[in-house]
């Protein structure tokens, strides 16, 4: 990669950046970037305005925070991959057209969505939800099935609902609006999973229209007594992170050999080349887990004892099923060769009858590797437990040496030891940075709030915040929030600070001043930063500016809250000014 050459700036257009399905888009496409290219993307995420919302600040926040969207046609940006859900069908006009030329001359690719004359990349909903209702009735003996679904402006919800019913009809089972529920899609929709299961007493399988609504499902089944997995199975879609998490872990319809986002930048970075493209769909599959037992493969005794390399590999991709869609840089260990080279050593013992004190340490050394250099990361806890019960218990079954025996179980003891392992450690970080962050933002809020601080005392602690790279640029005047009207940003904005690899560099006033296109390409941003996402500051209807920070783990949660932050730091501070030159301003009349 030339690093004096103009970057490529891709950006990621989304309802919301804290759901567990954009953060993993957002992974697939930064991940799927070639290594050798000059390529970043830009996150500019909004906010989904529920129509019916009980909240008229809620609603406030949320348009005011929604400005943000301006900036993918004011700002200068080579390409979109828009995600926008269930905003997609009130934004249809606007996309369509767009505010500006200039937005609808950018190439752009759309995911989950049904735009007409755009180039679009879809799931195939239709494979995945049919493997899973096929396992229901032909090997369970299932009949009685429900659904919790989602809204009807969700493209996918829409889909979902309609293919569940044309298997359960095509099966010859019986279906009515009865097995069904609709919901908001959220983690919050408790009263609707009631409803349904008040209407379906003996339901046998929920299909949930995505992860989030499992939750509040699962609460109501609990509360019934009725524990998922074993008096009623429950599978979800999009196979998220949060599902492995869940207690029990929710099987989930996921993306087969390509995610959505891989795809989706695949697709667009041929549109920048000039090539020929057209709209295509990503397979789907059903990952079983706990609240729905499917196996994808099985430990045969042939395979074993042949050490299929193919056998193998299929294990790997089953249980570390994250990995097959990550990409890598050269110097970073391929675990998936990793992970054979030291099952097949076990299986070569248990054939053999035999393991050499050196062998067992040898792939002891692997283990450790393994685990140390992320396998845990592409896996769910329970899901790969099982696997290593499942493989233990199927090659003891073949091995006819007790010290080769009690050497490969002592192993796979070691195997689990060192997942346990690096589970803490990661929960352990997560704490310790989370209590970090509350110390620092403490520390920030008691400096500006100092009797003598001003503005510049915002920008001269920024560092306070967590972040290691990121700018802050402000309007030269504060922006008053009209929502009758279409909000216009000025042509200029001032660069306040710019936080680099931890150091903080504070600009002169000369030196401020940019063109407010340039915000996401100008190089004052870290060369080895590939992501950075986009937040609007501002307090109540007032906009003061935009925080753009690298895209690390955690930013997809706090990115928010530290503009909210910012937003409120600076409004206090404008108040803390208004109030001193009031007081100014009053000694003056009085000494007249």
């Amino acid at each position: 990669m030339n690093k004096n050459s103009k970057p490529r700036i891709i950006g990621i257009v989304l309802e919301d950046i804290f759901k567990d399905f954009s953060k993993e888009l957002i992974h697939s496409v930064n991940n799927a970037i070639p290594e050798d290219s000059n390529i970043r993307t830009i996150i500019i995420a909004g906010k989904y305005i529920k129509a019916n919302s009980d909240s008229p600040a809620i609603v406030s926040y949320s348009t005011v925070y929604n400005s943000i969207f301006r900036f993918d046609e004011l700002c200068d940006i080579d390409g979109l991959i828009i995600h926008l859900g269930s905003m997609s069908n009130r934004k249809k006009k606007v996309i369509r057209t767009g505010y500006s030329e200039k937005f609808r001359s950018i190439p752009k690719v759309f995911i989950a969505s049904d735009i007409e004359g755009e180039t679009v990349i879809n799931y195939d909903n239709e494979l995945g939800i049919r493997e899973a209702i096929d396992c229901l009735v032909n090997v369970n003996g299932l009949t009685k099935l429900c659904m919790l679904g989602g809204r009807d402006d969700n493209i996918d919800a829409r889909a979902r609902k309609q293919i569940f019913f044309r298997c359960l009809e095509e099966y010859g089972l019986e279906f009515s609006e009865d097995n069904y529920e609709k919901t908001d899609m959220s983690d919050q929709c408790y009263p609707a999973a009631n409803r349904l299961l008040e209407r379906n007493p003996g339901v046998q399988a929920v299909f949930c229209v995505n992860d989030s609504v499992a939750k509040p499902l699962y609460e109501a089944l609990h509360a019934r007594g009725l524990e998922p997995g074993r008096d009623v199975l429950v599978f979800g879609f999009d196979n998220t992170k949060m599902a492995g998490e869940m207690i029990p872990p929710l099987s989930s319809i996921g993306a087969g050999n390509s995610s959505l986002g891989k795809k989706a930048l695949e697709v667009l970075l041929c549109k920048l080349d000039k090539k020929e493209v057209a709209s295509e769909s990503v397979p789907t599959r059903l990952y079983g887990r706990e609240s729905f037992s499917y196996d994808m493969y099985d430990y045969t005794t042939l395979e074993m004892l042949h050490i299929s390399h193919s056998f193998i590999y299929r294990m790997f991709d089953d249980c570390f099923y994250r990995y097959k869609t990550e990409s890598f840089k050269r110097e970073q260990v391929d675990l998936r060769r990793l992970f054979f080279e030291f099952i097949s050593r076990m299986l070569k013992a248990m054939k053999n009858r035999y393991m050499s004190t050196e062998n067992f340490d040898t792939i002891g050394r692997m283990i450790d590797v393994f685990f140390e250099k992320g396998a845990m990361e592409y896996t769910d806890a329970i899901k790969l437990v099982k696997c290593i019960e499942k493989l233990q218990m199927s090659m003891n079954l073949q091995q006819k040496s007790p010290a080769a025996n009690i050497m490969v179980n002592r192993l796979f003891q070691r195997m689990k030891d060192r997942a346990i392992y690096a589970l803490s450690e990661q929960r352990a970080n997560a704490n310790d940075a989370h209590y970090e962050h509350i110390k620092n933002f403490q520390e920030f809020f008691a400096l500006i709030s100092s009797a003598d601080s001003n503005i510049n005392v915002v920008f001269r602690n920024i560092d306070k915040l967590g972040l290691k790279n990121n700018v802050v640029y402000m309007y030269e005047k504060p922006i008053k929030y009209d929502l009758s009207k279409q909000i216009v940003f000025p042509e200029t904005v001032l660069l306040k600070c710019v936080l680099r690899e931890k150091e903080l560099y504070l600009l002169p006033k000369e030196r401020q001043q940019c063109n407010i296109n340039e915000m996401f390409t100008r190089n004052e941003l870290s060369l080895k930063c590939r992501s950075y996402g986009a937040f609007p500051i501002f307090y109540s209807d007032i906009l003061y500016g935009v925080l753009i920070c690298e895209l690390n783990d955690d930013i997809c949660d706090r990115g928010e809250f530290i503009s909210q932050q910012l937003g409120r730091a600076i409004f206090l501070n404008n108040i803390q000014k208004e109030g001193m030159y009031a007081k100014i301003k009053l000694s003056q009349i009085a000494s007249k």
